[in-house]
């Protein structure tokens, strides 16, 4: 077992979830009705034996701190681990300068005396299962000074848009573009990077010599070809949550169980914060299919494809198909929604058609009533 410091990444701008975003961050978002998004990185490093974990953060985060708490959800053992959540102790005059690297500078002492020898570093936005000691140990044998993560694809023109593709001269990875759906066979990054720590470390102050803005996935970029950097290619279910689509058919999907399987596995636990609160209650008016619905809801009216967030409610005579109801929502007598997003604490009351399309979602912001 590698000792391994693992580093969850806060999104940038290209990776914003139209309406949701505006109240948190990517990581806190809801997914599938009871985990949250940072849920799936964390479960990852966890099972991969990775105890020593730090979470950057950036705008937004109440959500999520409020969700992390002190991280005994995770089991992370706190007399040999920990997992702490950065943030910058420094004022932001220009938002240029609040970049990945810059924060992780702020932490460089930290991160030398965590006594781990490698450092892997993952953003949350990209959802997978991967074995990191696997991708550790090909690391290790490579001899190489970082390692990628990717993913072959055969769909990149519609799919994984403004994600990084990867360009490879034999084995070594000589550069990264974005993916503008100009081809359909792509080696797509799931911006997942081994190294050693010293080279870490070194990485943190080089770059700042070069480009006080640089973020990470820059950097390495621009220096791929003065560096020995691989690949590591996974093969499992991947999606990138970049967009409130993408948010959305990454959830939807995996109400088919074939599908979720590629995620999930018994051997493999999801860890998330859990509570208690009583079953979910179905009424003899109910009328329920080919759905997820979480724990505490109330459900009276009609539910087709769709996921239910905890503590939901979906009123005698309503009728919700093909939509994400997050947690608290409520849908009154009458309502009927197709293809929409209903945030957290928001009731659907007066307005009784919210219908859109697979091309075009709706969305009811949190807290709103309509």
């Amino acid at each position: 077992m590698f000792k391994c410091l693992g580093i969850v990444t806060f999104e940038n701008d290209r990776h914003e979830i139209e309406g949701m975003s505006r109240y948190r961050t990517i990581p806190a978002m809801s997914f599938l009705g009871r985990y949250r998004i940072i849920d799936i990185v964390l479960s990852n490093m966890v099972n991969s034996g990775i105890d020593h974990i730090k979470i950057l953060t950036k705008n937004k985060p109440r959500s999520l701190i409020e969700h992390l708490g002190s991280g005994s959800q995770y089991n992370i053992n706190s007399k040999s681990g920990s997992l702490q959540i950065l943030y910058t102790d420094e004022p932001v005059t220009n938002p240029l300068y609040f970049t990945d690297l810059a924060l992780l500078r702020q932490y460089a002492n930290t991160i030398a005396d965590s006594k781990q020898d490698y450092v892997l570093i993952a953003p949350s936005f990209m959802i997978n299962r991967i074995n990191f000691q696997d991708m550790i140990a090909q690391h290790v044998k490579s001899g190489a000074d970082i390692t990628v993560a990717y993913k072959n694809i055969d769909d990149a023109d519609t799919n994984f848009l403004r994600c990084h593709k990867l360009t490879f001269e034999g084995e070594h990875i000589v550069d990264s573009n974005l993916n503008q759906g100009d081809e359909k066979n792509a080696p797509i990054s799931l911006e997942t990077y081994v190294m050693s720590t010293d080279f870490f470390l070194k990485v943190l102050k080089n770059a700042a010599k070069v480009s006080a803005l640089y973020t990470l996935k820059e950097f390495l970029t621009a220096q791929a070809r003065k560096m020995k950097v691989v690949g590591y290619q996974y093969k499992g279910y991947l999606s990138c949550i970049n967009s409130l689509k993408k948010y959305f058919d990454t959830n939807m999907e995996l109400i088919d169980y074939d599908k979720a399987m590629e995620l999930f596995d018994k051997d493999w636990p999801i860890y998330t914060k859990t509570n208690d609160s009583s079953p979910t209650f179905y009424s003899q008016d109910a009328n329920v299919h080919h759905s997820l619905i979480a724990n505490g809801c109330a459900i009276r009216g009609t539910v087709e494809n769709c996921i239910i967030g905890r503590g939901a409610k979906i009123h005698k005579g309503a009728v919700v198909r093909n939509s994400l109801i997050l947690p608290q929502a409520e849908i009154f007598e009458g309502a009927h929604i197709e293809y929409a997003v209903i945030d957290k604490h928001a009731e659907v009351k007066y307005v009784k058609e919210i219908i859109g399309s697979e091309e075009n979602l709706m969305y009811v912001a949190r807290r709103d009533t309509v």
